[in-house]
């Protein structure tokens, strides 16, 4: 049987601010908080510091060997890992 490709879901927290609107008072600088951010894709290196996440990849003879537009994010900003799909290659 080949390997099983898995989709991730990764809501996670992501710095924000750095809105180059000109001088603000610092009582409006405060307000800013972080984003949330939403990325989804196949998880391509996971250890206990980092996920990173591809949500475009090639496949050959049924394994993932290229990828684009990966993204590393700190397991401290994740919010929640949630698996979509799991397929197999080919399908």
């Amino acid at each position: 049987m080949s390997n099983m490709i898995t989709l991730h879901k990764i809501v996670w927290h992501d710095a924000s601010g750095g809105s180059n609107t000109g001088w603000r008072d610092l009582s409006e600088l405060k307000q800013i908080t972080a984003a949330i951010a939403v990325s989804s894709g196949v998880i391509i290196h996971e250890d206990d510091d980092l996920l990173i996440i591809c949500p475009h990849i090639l496949l050959e003879d049924g394994q993932v060997v290229q990828g684009d537009a990966e993204i590393a994010i700190p397991k401290a900003w994740i919010i929640s890992n949630e698996k979509l799909l799991a397929f197999p290659p080919g399908d």
